[in-house]
């Protein structure tokens, strides 16, 4: 069809007549006519968006420069014609997507007094002495020994000789994976003979 149309255009642009293109063709004289009225549709899928190229990049700005704002706020104060959910694919188009602040405790007036006086205390401490340091958000502490009230077969593991509490410190320090610890100080950390 597309190039019959093409054929017929060219054909009368040259001068024939229709009943010559019509004939040379073979076609009707309606077939003529549509195709020289025919005009390509630009292609469009779905509905305009809402939103401008511009309102776009306000919105992510605003949302860069105030990261806990939420969206009903950006489209308040942008005084943006769309709805809350446009605002966040928006955002989502634009790899900001909501995050939720983490809950962390509150430092009491206490809690912030001893962390100044540590700090104090510690200024001039030298950086090997700082990595001999045992912190607890990087080893999982080893589990307690057994009560002596708990049954017997977990508590046959204390009549083991308990070795150096250097080396224990030293073993904690290092990892705090059980593969690489050695048998006898893992003897002593479950707190039973193997």
């Amino acid at each position: 069809m597309h190039l019959k149309r093409t054929l017929i255009k060219k054909l009368i642009g040259e001068g024939k007549t229709y009943k010559e293109v019509q004939k040379i063709i073979g076609c009707s004289a309606k077939m003529i006519s549509n195709a020289l009225k025919w005009r390509a549709k630009p292609e469009r899928r779905g509905r305009k968006r809402k939103t401008t190229i511009k309102m776009d990049r306000r919105i992510t700005r605003m949302a860069k420069a105030q990261p806990m704002i939420s969206s009903r706020m950006i489209k308040d104060s942008l005084e943006l014609p769309v709805s809350t959910v446009t605002v966040r694919r928006r955002l989502c188009e634009a790899n900001l997507f909501s995050r939720i602040p983490r809950k962390v405790p509150l430092l009491k007036k206490r809690h912030v007094q001893k962390r100044l006086q540590f700090a104090k205390e510690h200024i001039n401490w030298p950086k090997e002495k700082w990595r001999n340091i045992l912190w607890t958000d990087e080893i999982t502490p080893p589990p307690l020994p057994p009560s002596p009230n708990s049954s017997s077969s977990l508590s046959s593991g204390l009549d083991a000789p308990l070795p150096p509490l250097d080396s224990v410190l030293q073993l904690l320090r290092s990892s705090s994976k059980p593969s690489s610890i050695p048998k006898e100080s893992r003897r002593f950390l479950d707190g039973r003979s193997t």
